[in-house]
């Protein structure tokens, strides 16, 4: 198979999948939309902007996960494959549950440095208080999506987000315009929506490992050599990821200081935004699988085809 082919192969079904992220987010805010006053969206649009700040940030255990798992299938060490998963997954947890420990904290300095109006805060600390709990299983999915894109395994990936992300939106319309839980109701289809994407996604991880050659092979999931090279390799896509959505979050912040209807006008205009960005994440998603595996194989060439392909 040519690299072009192999780019649009791991790309196209990591674009569809990526796209349903921000459709989720624009369906949020549809919902809640049709909900009498406009501090409805701005409540929504601030949580989520704290979500997003954490999610985002530690989207790190996605992308710190995919490339080691290529180089690791492209060497053909299935032992470490494993491990890496394990680690990856060890590190997830962990990190929810720092989050949901100083839930408190977060949510008071978050709403201490967004001058929103009374009703908008209100309304977002029951938003993040309740889609809090979610975390668990957010940042456990991030590492499996992570681990079967550095197996060049897109379409996997594609049907944890999609069935995840449509839970999600059927809950919405059910719990806001069905039970009129209003922006609680939002909050809770997304807790519910991200443990059902864990638990599928932990079935094709057990389907997985049954296929791959050395599945019964193991490695030493808490080596702590391996584990203090993951916690810093993604340290540094963290830092990266976090310069990234402070540009939002300021921008939020500013527009929360306008007033609820300007708070609401930019959380519509930023899900047009995030449609863009998610999409061209498919390529990059495709340059860690194959260049990862290139480096795994020791091939150079297989590395420059990699490279030139995803930048064309």
């Amino acid at each position: 198979m040519t690299t072009h082919r192999r780019v649009w192969r791991m790309a196209g079904p990591i674009i569809l999948s990526n796209v349903s992220v921000p459709l989720l987010g624009a369906v949020d805010t549809a919902v809640v939309g049709h909900l009498p006053d406009p501090y409805y969206i701005g409540a929504v649009g601030i949580g989520a902007m704290i979500f997003n700040f954490i999610y985002f940030g530690f989207n790190c255990l996605r992308m710190g996960t995919t490339g080691p798992t290529a180089q690791a299938s492209g060497a053909e060490d299935w032992a470490e494959v494993r491990g890496i998963l394990g680690r990856a997954l060890l590190l997830a947890g962990s990190i929810a549950g720092v989050l949901l420990m100083l839930q408190v904290a977060i949510a008071d300095f978050a709403f201490f440095m967004v001058e929103a109006s009374g009703e908008v805060e209100e309304l977002g600390r029951r938003y993040f208080m309740i889609r809090v709990w979610a975390a668990p299983g957010a940042l456990a999915t991030y590492v499996i999506i992570g681990w079967f894109y550095g197996l060049e395994n897109a379409r996997i990936p594609l049907i944890l987000q999609i069935a995840a992300n449509g839970i999600n939106i059927v809950l919405d319309v059910l719990f806001v315009f069905g039970f009129g839980w209003g922006v609680e109701g939002v909050a809770i289809a997304s807790v519910i929506a991200e443990f059902s994407g864990l638990a599928l996604g932990l079935y094709f991880v057990r389907r997985q490992l049954k296929r791959i050659a050395g599945a019964g092979s193991h490695t030493a999931l808490l080596d702590l050599v391996k584990l203090r090279r993951l916690i810093f390799f993604n340290g540094y896509i963290f830092f990266r990821t976090l310069c990234v959505v402070t540009g939002m979050a300021v921008f939020m912040a500013q527009g929360a200081k306008l007033g609820d209807v300007t708070l609401a006008a930019n959380q519509v205009l930023f899900n047009f935004l995030q449609f863009t960005a998610f999409g061209l994440d498919g390529f990059a998603h495709a340059a860690e699988a194959l260049i990862g595996d290139a480096i795994g194989r020791r091939n150079r060439e297989a590395f420059s085809r990699a490279v030139r392909s995803v930048l064309l």
